[in-house]
């Protein structure tokens, strides 16, 4: 009932707005198919200026006109466009139209082809839009930023090309004429929006479905830093639909799905662990990119293998006209990144961090008892990641770059104890303690090579090695006697390859198609020994490896029906594993611009399926900690499969305001869920690590959803507004286990709101976040009973829970703020940042436990971060 008051009010907002838009440019005619004899009238009333023709010349003639200029030259060529009509200009200021030379209008046509680049980096603009100066025929740069603008007429024709955050190039070019280059040069404007969905008035001609962000990396730079830096994952949690598992860690929830239902890409190869530090810190810092894009339900037909959200990220590669270098350091990590050309033809990029907390704390920590004794206490703890890119351009149509990204996190602890303390005095010399030796990371190795094959056909290629490996070891001494050792390993390793190509067939058609070919090796093993007592003892070894792969084929139109409406239409098929069934999964996206730049209405429909589902063990504390198993599909594992409906309307009604809105449901089947959400890790070597046994602990079930989201974007001289608000439901249920009634899901949020205000003056930036959502739900048992032991007479009690997630978590309501300063200092820009996570030191609670022990249904909270101050020094040269 809420969201239906809010869509009202909303849509009545719009019809509002809409009603009081004005052009207020000089010179600003719009023209599709009108006659000549209205443009010219048009041209006369606008510019104040007289033009002589004769009505023979202009009767049958229809023209194409979008532009706005303060040049009558420019206006007047527009509006005449292709029609071979001529002008000339006689005093004392009229214009006379000469009819077009012998032959003209049967004139030969020819094509413009070539790229569009950051003129200072070299870095290539995908969806930067190119058209001819009357704004009748325009097209848009691939994700290469290639481009091809056929059907035009021999001679000269005058281009605009524009992308958001760069200055418009004019320029002529002939036709036809050789592969061009063009540059645009990008403007700083103070300190923009947070986070660009589609720029105001270039990017609305390319077919976006709803709900997908287009990030613009260099803005996202201004944005306070989170816990290890700037991050592009905990920005992204400031949009509507997206939120993190746990206050400030785990991983990303997207309209209400899994975690692991969400693919990143980095560099076309996947990576499956993108966090740090028990998920505070993402892998993906803000300057090593060059071009993020995040499809929130709905994508395009060239991804798959995720039913809920991608994320498609490229390395910058150095492709500058200068070298450039940042060094920063702050409350948890230093880092630094350098990127330059080597030559005319290559350049590089190298990124690097580590925490250093383990360096300013130590790692070994002396412990010593009233008697002298002395012991060693361990707390080590670091983590550290590698980027590094190299970028060739054998010719002029080509480039070959060669990615490395390597990350780890090292945790060795070391806790002698003696439970015969008080906790205050529980860490002394003693002959029981703790250790555990933890590692976990991702490498990534990705070969890419694109080249322009013909004046139609762009082709891209990409050979890549992605792994994600965890080591768990521990060994255990709770008594004198006893001991637990054990050495946990698992990993998943991808070899794939994929070709993509890009196939101009018309100025109204765009095929992009390609193929996919993925090897999946799946490996776990485990080595652990229980000791019980002098001559008692448990072994546990098992191990397993598996082999899958994956085929994938796609086919994709980009279709422009008229000059205001698109259409994407493509179809995925994909095959896994042993099994012969093929996936066959269509993609739609409608655009429809029903105020071209002002009032955009977008809708698709799109089905995904999931080969892969990671799951944890749910018994045994000596292995799945840190760590977590991906779980192929095969004849006993259905692929989980999602099937997604959208529509979302954007509105300009100025340049300083953008409000965008989107409606969605999702229905998913075959998704792994647990089988007893009450079990919990309490066992010692537990039911072992096969993987028919890690399914016996789940079952196959159905998830639903379905919400509104809503974005305002305010952007008034100095001063960024971002609100963001989600109504969401989301709902699983187990049909396996008799479970026929749809109930909460973990990660159910069915209000949010996060608000972004920023404001600059001089030198200084100060910003505030607040974030503010519904509590996770949980399960509040409705009674208690209790059963005694036939033999020893002891009281064991329980709950009585029959109605899973039937509670709900308090509100969660958090304030954050940032202050900071930039200045200059021996030849370099550097800046300064003061931040305060939490600055009302609110202690939400993340967690509730209910011990059947207690009477009275007495609870426990576990509580979220208290006030954290946080700073960043960063210098760039």
């Amino acid at each position: 009932m809420h969201q239906r008051h809010l869509l009202t009010i909303l849509f009545l907002f719009l019809s509002a707005c809409t009603t009081g838009i004005a052009h207020g440019q000089q010179f600003e005619v719009r023209f599709h198919d009108a006659a000549l004899s209205d443009a010219v009238v048009e041209f006369e009333r606008v510019t104040g200026t007289q033009v002589a023709y004769s009505n023979d010349l202009v009767g049958n003639v229809l023209v194409s006109c979008i532009i706005a200029t303060d040049d009558r030259d420019v206006l007047l060529t527009c509006i005449l466009g292709d029609s071979g009509i001529r002008f000339q200009f006689t005093p004392p200021g009229q214009y006379i139209l000469i009819p077009p030379a012998s032959g003209a209008r049967h004139a030969q046509t020819g094509h413009i082809f070539g790229f569009v680049t950051d003129a200072e980096s070299q870095v290539s603009l995908f969806g930067a839009h190119i058209s001819l100066q009357n704004g009748a025929r325009g097209i848009t740069t691939n994700e290469a930023g290639f481009f091809r603008l056929p059907g035009i007429r021999t001679g000269t024709a005058l281009l605009q090309v524009s992308f958001l955050g760069y200055s418009r190039l004019d320029t002529l070019i002939a036709v036809p004429g050789e592969f061009i280059q063009l540059a645009l040069r990008p403007v700083m404007l103070p300190y923009q929006s947070i986070l660009v969905e589609a720029d105001n008035y270039s990017r609305t001609d390319r077919v976006t479905p709803p709900g997908a962000l287009s990030i613009n990396v260099r803005q996202l730079e201004e944005l306070p830093g989170a816990f290890g830096g700037k991050d592009v994952l905990s920005s992204l949690g400031l949009m509507s639909g997206i939120q993190r598992t746990g206050e400030a860690t785990g991983g990303l929830v997207v309209r209400g799905s899994g975690p692991d239902q969400n693919l990143y890409l980095v560099d076309g190869a996947p990576i499956y662990h993108p966090w740090h530090a028990f998920s505070l810190v993402s892998t993906f810092q803000t300057e090593i990119f060059k071009d993020v894009k995040f499809y929130r339900g709905a994508f395009p037909a060239e991804f798959g293998g995720r039913i809920s959200s991608v994320m498609n990220a490229e390395l910058r590669d150095g492709a500058g006209a200068e070298p450039r270098a940042v060094a920063s350091i702050n409350a948890m990590t230093a880092r630094f990144f350098i990127e330059s050309p080597i030559g005319s033809n290559s350049s590089f990029m190298l990124s690097g961090r580590r925490s250093y907390i383990d360096k300013l704390i130590g790692k070994n920590h002396a412990v010593t008892d009233a008697t002298g004794k002395r012991d060693t206490l361990r707390t080590g703890y670091f983590f550290h990641d590698w980027s590094a890119k190299l970028s060739v351009k054998p010719t002029r149509r080509s480039n070959l770059s060669f990615t490395y990204y390597t990350g780890r996190d090292v945790l060795d602890l070391r806790l002698p104890f003696d439970l015969s303390l008080d906790f205050s005095s529980w860490l002394r010399p003693a002959d029981l303690f703790f250790e555990v030796d933890q590692k976990w990371g991702n490498d990534l190795f990705s070969t890419r090579f694109r080249f322009l094959a013909t004046d139609r056909l762009y082709i891209s290629s990409a050979l890549y090695y992605t792994r994600y490996k965890a080591r768990e070891g521990s060994f255990i001494q709770p008594t004198t006697t006893s001991s637990v050792v054990s050495a946990y390993n698992v990993e998943i390793a991808d070899v794939g390859l994929n070709v993509f190509a890009d196939y101009q067939a018309s100025l109204n058609h765009q095929f992009r198609f390609g193929i996919l070919v993925v090897n999946h090796s799946f490996d776990s093993n485990i080595d652990a020994v229980v000791t019980y007592g002098p001559n008692l003892a448990e072994h546990l070894s098992q191990g397993g490896n598996i082999q899958a792969i994956e085929l994938a084929g796609f086919v994709q139109d980009e279709w422009t029906v008229t000059p205001n409406l698109s259409i994407q239409a493509g179809i995925r098929a994909s095959v896994f594993g042993s099994e012969t069934t093929i996936q066959m999964n269509p993609r739609l996206s409608m655009q429809w611009q029903v105020l071209p730049s002002r009032l955009i209405v977008r809708s698709a429909f799109s089905r995904h399926v999931q080969y892969l589902q990671r799951i944890r063990d749910r018994y045994s504390f000596l292995y799945d900690l840190v760590s977590a198993r991906w779980i192929p599909s095969d004849s006993t594992v259905k692929p989980a499969t999602s099937t997604h409906y959208s529509v979302g309307v954007e509105l300009h009604p100025s340049r300083w305001l953008k409000i965008s809105a989107d409606a969605f449901i999702r229905q998913s089947e075959n998704v792994i869920l647990p089988r007893d959400v009450f079990q919990s890790k309490n066992g010692l070597l537990g039911p072992g690590i096969e993987t028919g046994t890690l399914l016996g602990q789940h079952t196959s079930g159905e998830e639903q959803s379905s919400g509104f989201e809503t974005t305002a974007l305010f952007h008034w001289t100095r001063w960024n507004v971002h609100v963001a608000y989600t109504g969401n439901v989301s709902k699983n249920r187990t049909p396996l286990l008799e479970d026929s009634e749809f109930r909460r899901s973990r990660f159910d949020v069915p209000r949010s709101l996060t608000v972004v205000g920023q404001h600059s003056i001089s030198r200084w930036d100060f910003s505030s976040t607040l974030n503010w959502r519904a509590g996770y739900p949980i399960t509040v048992p409705v009674s208690r009973f209790t059963l005694t032991d036939p033999i020893t007479g002891e009281l064991t009690h329980y709950f009585h829970r029959p109605d899973i997630n039937n509670g709900r978590l308090p509100p969660y309501f958090r304030l954050d703020i940032s202050i900071r300063y930039r200045f200059t200092f021996l030849q370099a820009a550097w800046s300064a940042e003061f931040l305060v996570y939490n600055v009302l030191g609110r202690r939400n609670v993340i967690n509730r436990t209910f011990d059947p022990a207690l009477e009275g249904f007495r609870w426990k909270d576990q509580r979220g971060f208290p006030r954290v101050p946080l700073f960043e020094l960063e210098m760039r040269l």
